[in-house]
């Protein structure tokens, strides 16, 4: 049911006197509940003898904006809404020309110091400017596609970023989908995804409760042993960095062994003595 002081706003954004069938198609009310609405308006409303209405002259409008006041308002808005945009459009040039190299060596090292950002940021960023791109790109393709929403925030583009662009844009339109053909919020993407993605290639719901991190038995010295978590990547990096150590200390092991055998020249030395000298 429409508000009293909605149909006030409505009515405060014209300049002079509106017929209330015109006001009420504007409002998408019958004329008989836009008429006991404006009866509620008392003295904040007045009208002639053509049935038309407006605000009250006594009335100070000083908070009821404009029609350019509110177009300008809008675009103010929309510049808001698209900064992560242009911010990954610029950073994904200023990797991809490397016009950081005059100050910096590498591309991670130049955004921390420059804006503060960590290389996770920047890339996050980066990627969802490119799915913001392949959105874009989509409306064109597709005539079908008949919604102008876009993300406006980098954590929207955060689960689709993964997915190839045709994929991106079942996953977004999901999303509205499901927000009510509103701008979905990250968590609404993040399901829209997995629909999607189970839909696709349903062997991925037998793999939804693996879990993506490794436990390591980590032990401190006096009696204290640690549980650590390792993302897969570290854990990954951390077994081929112990496969290297092993290697390396073996090598050593057999370089000793030769060196004294060397020394010693062709004398015949018994098992317990060799390993003695390790």
């Amino acid at each position: 049911m429409i508000s009293s002081e909605l149909v006030f706003v409505q009515l405060a954004q014209y300049d002079d006197y509106i017929c209330i069938v015109e006001l009420a198609v504007a409002l998408e009310v019958s004329v008989s509940v836009l008429r006991h609405r404006l009866k509620e308006l008392g003295d904040r409303v007045e009208h002639n003898g053509l049935d038309q209405w407006r605000i009250a002259k006594t009335i100070v409008r000083d908070d009821i904006l404009s029609l350019t006041e509110k177009a300008e308002r809008d675009s103010l808005e929309r510049t808001v809404q698209q900064a992560f945009f242009i911010a990954g459009k610029a950073l994904k040039q200023l990797r991809d020309k490397r016009l950081y190299r005059e100050t910096h060596a590498t591309f991670e090292a130049y955004v921390r110091d420059r804006f503060d950002f960590t290389r996770a940021a920047a890339y996050y960023l980066i990627n969802a400017a490119e799915v913001v791109d392949n959105l874009k790109c989509q409306q064109f393709v597709d005539t079908n596609i008949d919604t102008t929403i876009m993300p406006t925030k980098e954590s929207q583009c955060r689960s689709l970023a993964p997915l190839a662009p045709q994929e991106q844009q079942k996953a977004w339109y999901k999303a509205v989908e499901l927000a009510g053909n509103k701008v979905p919020s990250a968590r609404i993407v993040k399901k829209a995804v997995k629909e999607i993605s189970s839909v696709d290639n349903p062997a991925s719901i037998e793999k939804k409760n693996e879990p993506s991190f490794r436990e390591v038995n980590y032990q401190a010295g006096m009696g204290l042993e640690y549980t650590v978590r390792l993302s897969e990547e570290t854990y990954n990096r951390l077994k081929a960095y112990q496969e290297q150590s092993r290697m390396a200390q073996v090598a050593s092991s057999d370089a000793c062994l030769l060196r004294r055998l060397h020394r010693y020249g062709n004398k015949r030395w018994s098992s317990s003595e060799v390993i003695g000298w390790s």
